[in-house]
């Protein structure tokens, strides 16, 4: 009877930190997951950084230029659609007034005139006689425009979708702030909760097995996102399609810190382990 009720007691306390042991890897996971979308999606430093290696140069060249090639066609300047019209030097400010204006804190966006201001500005100081026949057609059409060419500009350049984005971004980051703090008070409680009931070389065993879990499950998820670029044409996504681009040498990065997280985990986990 007594052997009977220590097994079932066992049992209950074997299953019950398996359900912390889950619990807590699904925390870390979720700190983990957020803190790395906070300090890189949205962080204007990190992305303006990033477009500007040689894998995204390209990428980037081509979503300008056929916002640029949509310009043209508002304004009816003739142009060979089949042609880049403007060049990397171009193309890279224009990619960093977006950032700028979409991440980061900011308050809440109504307006993108100003961004309309940049970019038309930024288009009539680096289109110059070096540049494509095509292109200097753009700026000329464009000074003749006068005052309506900053709108051409916002259907272009699709700047009341950048404005959405902006502020989506903007409630992102504040909502990943707080749910981060929030579940790391979670995790600091859940761990007071384990440390009454396990001993330290236990509660280490226990932690460093969920950290080994949210590690193996960022190398997963992050790889699988990285790669669909890679099988799929989603250039055919628009704006998304480009973004899924730029983001695919991100999840790169989030794989290795996944690898970084189980390693790391993973040297405590078996020193603590009941065999060594």
């Amino acid at each position: 009877m007594v052997d009977g009720s220590r097994a079932e007691f066992r049992r209950q306390g074997q299953e019950q930190n398996t359900h912390y042991k889950r619990i807590l890897a699904f925390l870390i996971f979720l700190v983990a997951a957020l803190s790395m979308i906070s300090a890189t999606f949205l962080n204007p430093f990190f992305m303006k950084k990033q477009i500007r290696t040689s894998n995204n140069q390209a990428v980037v060249v081509r979503q300008v230029d056929s916002h640029f090639d949509d310009l043209a066609d508002i304004i009816g300047a003739n142009h060979d659609e089949n042609s880049n019209l403007l060049t990397i030097q171009q193309t890279q400010p224009i990619a960093d007034y977006i950032i700028d204006y979409s991440l980061g804190f900011h308050w809440f966006k109504v307006d993108n005139k100003k961004l309309a201001k940049q970019i038309l500005h930024d288009i009539n100081l680096n289109i110059d006689k070096g540049s494509s026949s095509e292109a200097q057609r753009v700026q000329s059409k464009l000074k003749k425009e006068g005052s309506n060419a900053i709108y051409a500009v916002i259907q272009a350049f699709d700047l009341n979708v950048v404005t959405l984005g902006a502020n989506i971004a903007a409630l992102l980051l504040v909502v990943n702030i707080v749910i981060i703090i929030v579940t790391i008070i979670t995790m600091i409680s859940l761990i007071s909760d384990m440390k009454t009931q396990k001993t330290t070389k236990e509660l280490i065993h226990s932690i460093m097995a969920s950290g080994m879990w949210s590690g193996f499950w960022i190398i997963i998820i992050a790889g699988i996102l990285a790669i669909i670029p890679v099988i799929f044409n989603v250039e055919t996504l628009g704006g998304l399609g480009y973004l899924m681009e730029i983001s695919s040498s991100i999840f790169l990065e989030f794989v290795i810190v996944g690898v970084v997280i189980y390693v790391l985990c993973a040297i405590p986990w078996q020193i603590t382990s009941t065999n060594s």
